[in-house]
């Protein structure tokens, strides 16, 4: 223990004092990570997560190739000399307590819950790394693909997840429905907001389209059709987000039988 205390404090002392613009900063959760690597700031990456260059649940495993990683403990992020550690809304509570108690300067993310919430987090982020044109022009991108799904009756969805895991009506995964133009369904199977459905509940109540991100239901078509979309896209709400909607959209369209660029979006 006594040994672990001095690691701590040796690296906490030979952290840069005032450092200014942030020269090296550290993520502690896969979904921060992905802030960092849409504003493409790896020249001041000092350490991102385990996770960050999984292409299964990262979308962005691509761009996190050869940048350094830590194994989540407070020990491994202060011998990164980190001038700045952004956690996210998964990260670890110890190891960001432990950081805080030290000194380190944290920026605390909190997670979105709409599609909305992400390019003001994008700008926080960006203003944080002293990146404020860069994180400007990449909110602005991401607005500009934001928009009112047209109106009109739309396709019933739900996402099956490992477990019957059903997402209802909060969080991420309801938004990039909606701005796909699909109707998620999730909550009124579950009977709650989230939670989780049998597979006999969906082969009896079979919404238009069940989206998939394994293929466990693959044979049981029942009424619906289905569609497979990559667990990266929904597991963090981050700009990935936003990118994945025009796909989402593709995806279901193509599985729908409809033509064109997919489910219709203005």
């Amino acid at each position: 223990m006594r040994a672990g205390v001095a690691l701590l404090v040796a690296a906490l002392m030979a952290l840069p004092v005032g450092a200014a613009p942030v020269a090296r900063v550290v993520s502690l959760s896969l979904c921060a990570d992905q802030f960092l690597l849409a504003l493409d700031a790896q020249a001041q990456i000092a350490g991102l997560t385990r996770l960050s260059g999984d292409p299964h649940l990262s979308p962005y495993a691509d761009r996190a190739a050869g940048l350094p990683i830590h194994d989540g403990t407070a020990e491994s992020v202060l011998m990164l000399k980190p001038d700045l550690v952004i956690a996210g809304g998964y990260a670890r509570a110890q190891t960001v307590g432990m950081l805080e108690r030290l000194g380190v300067p944290i920026l605390r993310l909190k997670t979105p819950q709409t599609l909305a919430d992400i390019p003001p987090q994008v700008e926080q982020v960006a203003d944080a790394l002293g990146r404020d044109p860069q994180g400007r022009a990449l909110a602005d991108r991401l607005r500009a693909r934001l928009s009112e799904p047209a109106p009109g009756v739309r396709p019933t969805a739900a996402l099956y997840r490992p477990g019957g895991e059903v997402p209802g009506s909060r969080g991420i995964v309801n938004d990039m429905m909606k701005a796909a133009g699909l109707e998620n369904i999730g909550g009124t199977l579950s009977g709650r907001p989230n939670g989780r459905v049998a597979v006999e509940s969906l082969l009896l109540n079979p919404p238009d389209l069940l989206v998939l991100d394994h293929p466990a239901l693959a044979a049981a078509r029942a009424d619906m059709a289905l569609a497979s979309f990559p667990i990266a896209w929904w597991l963090c709400a981050s700009p990935a987000s936003i990118e994945a909607v025009e796909q989402l959209a593709d995806v279901a369209g193509k599985a729908l039988g409809m033509t064109g660029n997919g489910v219709d979006r203005p």
